[in-house]
């Protein structure tokens, strides 16, 4: 009697004298839902590793908006944003949902965003980082708003905004003070 017959009298109640499924059945069974977790877990971890990413990069994005306005705000500088009362930034008040703390305190997350203000000028040059819980990558953003004497953390000399990502970073590490390992002037690298 086959696997489908046995299953057809099961359910009109008819089972006559075969009963349960044999173990040849079960393995069978469970060989399919190991192949089928196979497949699908690690899709799922990639998913949600690139989720993290991007998350970081997009609230990175926001951070520079909300930094491009401060900026605007006070006389085409960005002294200030870094520092307030203790180590929370002044950019609070650009109110971009982010939480900002100054370059002396590493993002523990994507939505926390560590700042630094250098450059020459003073205030030309603003550093983000934002740190990715699920593949540990620390990104960047470096905003210099005019051509400096000197390379700010691998960015170039000429004024631009540039995007950076240093892998397998720590939560201990992924400081705005950091130096990218990859840096690009158009995008972000590839995460």
């Amino acid at each position: 009697m086959s696997f489908v017959e046995r299953c057809r009298q099961r359910h009109l109640g008819s089972e006559g004298g075969d009963e349960g499924f044999t173990l040849i059945e079960l393995l069978v069974v469970l060989l399919i839902i190991g192949i089928l977790l196979a497949i699908a877990i690690p899709t799922f971890l990639s998913v949600t590793h690139g989720a993290t990413n991007t998350a970081a990069q997009s609230n990175l994005q926001n951070a520079l908006t909300g930094a491009k306005v401060y900026f605007t705000d006070t006389n085409q500088s960005y002294v200030g944003i870094e520092t307030a009362n203790g180590s929370t930034s002044d950019i609070y008040q650009i109110g971009t949902g982010l939480s900002w703390v100054s370059s002396g305190t590493s993002s523990n997350g994507p939505h926390v965003i560590s700042a630094d203000v250098l450059g020459t000028p003073a205030g030309s040059v603003l550093e983000l980082a934002a740190f990715a819980n699920g593949t540990s990558d620390c990104w960047f953003i470096i905003d210099e708003t005019s051509n400096q004497t000197a390379a700010v953390h691998g960015a170039p000399l000429t004024a631009g905004t540039y995007f950076g990502v240093t892998k397998s970073s720590s939560t201990t590490t992924c400081l705005a003070t950091a130096t990218p390992t990859t840096l690009s002037s158009s995008a972000f690298p590839p995460g």
